[in-house]
């Protein structure tokens, strides 16, 4: 699975799973809640850490690897650049990702 930013829809057997890439051109991701993962993630790992969070249908998962581990993360969207870190500081994040730049911006 790629670095991404997606929307979580989950089958009729109950198990989650990850739409194509969701794009947006400004605006900040903040995470919420997340799980991360030492080592190579296959999707039944993705599918294991989604049901850690009790991820529920629309959710939206941030997912990224950095260093040999690979985050997986709720998130929200918002717009306003202060909203977005006064969020993050909320949810006891270390950054937001800034979506027009393509940049983290640390808290």
């Amino acid at each position: 699975m790629k670095d991404g930013t997606y929307i979580v829809k989950i089958g009729e057997d109950g198990k989650p799973s990850l739409s194509e890439p969701l794009v947006m051109s400004n605006g900040y991701w903040v995470s919420t809640e997340g799980v991360s993962v030492h080592g190579d993630l296959d999707a039944r790992g993705i599918v294991d850490a989604m049901e850690l969070m009790d991820i529920y249908e629309g959710a939206v998962v941030g997912i990224w690897e950095e260093g040999g581990i690979t985050y997986i993360d709720k998130s929200l969207h918002i717009k306003d650049r202060r909203q977005a870190l006064a969020a993050a500081e909320v949810f006891n994040q270390l950054a937001i990702y800034d979506c027009g730049k393509g940049k983290v911006v640390e808290v």
